[in-house]
């Protein structure tokens, strides 16, 4: 496939048109009236639906093994999955919020970041040089501060706050490790061809923490909780879901491309350990469900480290590990933060007594966040299992890991299985139906119809990487 040829282009071209069109055509359709930001909203969700529609086509017709843009873009498997991951979590995002988000303020400002958080993923998912990666994590970022102030009240604004604070330590170490990285191999592309060994070990340290504290991992975990209790629960499903990935994504790019050493294969290593026992530990202490969500994030990031560990083991399966779980997480994340918003809106309270009485009151709810919990323990055969499974399967060279992270599988359903206990006691709770509600339902089934789908995925995306 020549890169002369214009279509190449139009795997990265249409869905960029299409996003940075919308979200600035939503802040000028809403002018106030439910109507006029019901289009706007609607053209929000459509043009990510194009996108993603787009990314899927192109993907299956084999675009992908070619440069774009001097060498800044490399259109490859592990892009087209992370992008459709993003665009996912971002339809589940705003769909679920519609109910909460239309009497904001901001409103309008709040789909339009989701689209520019989306787009900045989508050159981030394809990104092949550290211009690329710096450009597209500002625009990610600097969406997701705003996401988690979105609502105007002081609890979110704190919240918001703390999340700059945090993020701007991260970007800062961020652009340390590149200035050294770029130094280290004379190259603003990526390389394996190191100059100077040191240099470049210490820019993969600086690089590996500054996405590490993007994605909430041990011991970079503190801004995470007060940010999920206190924001929105619209925005964090946004941040805590489609978020992640501006950390998973970088990072997965820059270890892929990176010299790989026995060091970063034993770091990685205790850094997943240590994430996996201090997020399960803390979580069985919480009664918040908002809370136990935000612990179990530094968990499920424990997995991801694994896998990241491993991209110097076993490369293709790690790769494809990640990517399942990547989707996994996406969906199941941004499902449940929207199911915590719909059963605190009619039981009063975040907390697990709130629970009560939705498996007899509202059966499909019930099952739809059994479902999604249950993808977050890799129960089979939802889509979480086979990510679950895959990381496992890329860490078997090092058994001992392996029983460490599936132990920690069988840890975790301490407090995932209360969530669902608590569903099915007697209480009283009633049917109210709301756009979050029934995102979480559709949720559940897109979880299912994945994990039908995700062994013929693996086999696909294992040739695919060849």
């Amino acid at each position: 496939m020549m890169s002369a040829d214009f279509a190449v282009y139009l795997p990265i071209v249409i869905p960029s048109v299409i996003l940075v069109f919308s979200s600035i055509a939503v802040l000028y359709i809403d002018n106030g009236s439910k109507g006029r930001f019901n289009i706007a909203f609607n053209l929000a969700v459509l043009s990510m639906l194009l996108s993603l529609a787009v990314e899927i086509i192109f993907w299956t017709l084999g675009y992908y093994g070619y440069y774009l843009f001097s060498k800044n873009v490399y259109m490859d498997v592990e892009g087209y999955l992370f992008s459709i991951a993003s665009l996912v979590g971002g339809i589940i995002g705003l769909l679920g919020g519609y109910d909460n988000v239309v009497n904001w303020k901001a409103r309008a400002s709040l789909v339009s970041l989701t689209m520019l958080l989306v787009l900045g993923l989508l050159f981030m998912s394809f990104s092949f040089s550290v211009i690329m990666i710096l450009v597209s994590w500002a625009v990610s970022s600097a969406a997701t501060y705003v996401i988690a102030m979105a609502r105007k009240d002081f609890r979110s604004t704190k919240a918001g706050i703390k999340y700059l604070v945090m993020g701007l330590i991260s970007s800062s170490l961020m652009i340390m490790g590149f200035a050294l990285y770029v130094s280290s191999t004379g190259s603003l592309f990526f390389t394996q061809h190191v100059i100077y060994e040191p240099l470049f070990l210490l820019s993969i340290a600086l690089l590996s923490v500054s996405f590490l504290f993007k994605i909430g991992s041990f011991p970079f975990q503190a801004w995470l909780p007060d940010v999920y209790s206190m924001s929105d629960r619209t925005s964090i499903s946004i941040i805590s879901s489609v978020g992640k990935l501006i950390g998973i994504v970088p990072l997965t790019k820059v270890l892929i491309y990176s010299d790989p050493n026995g060091y970063e294969l034993v770091i990685y290593s205790l850094l997943a350990i240590a994430s996996l026992f201090v997020g399960n530990f803390i979580a069985f202490s919480r009664q918040d469900v908002s809370s136990i969500l935000a612990f179990s994030s530094v968990s499920q990031m424990g997995f991801f480290l694994v896998a990241f560990a491993m991209l110097f083991s076993d490369l293709n399966v790690a790769i494809v590990a990640i990517l399942i779980q990547s989707l996994a997480y996406v969906i199941a994340q941004a499902g449940l933060f929207h199911f915590v918003d719909h059963f605190e809106r009619v039981s009063g309270t975040p907390d697990l007594s709130g629970l009560r009485g939705i498996a007899k009151g509202d059966k499909w709810f019930a099952f739809a966040a059994t479902i999604l919990v249950l993808s977050l323990l890799g129960i089979p055969p939802i889509v979480g299992f086979w990510g679950k499974l895959f990381i496992f399967e890329s860490s078997f060279a090092y058994p001992w890991l392996t029983i460490i992270a599936v132990i920690n599988s069988a840890i975790s359903a301490g407090y995932y299985i209360p969530i669902i206990r608590e569903m099915f006691r007697e209480g009283e709770f009633s049917l109210v139906k709301s756009a979050s509600r029934d995102t979480v339902i559709s949720s559940a089934f897109l979880s299912i119809a994945l994990g039908i789908l995700a062994p013929v995925l693996f086999g696909v995306l294992v040739s695919q990487l060849g």
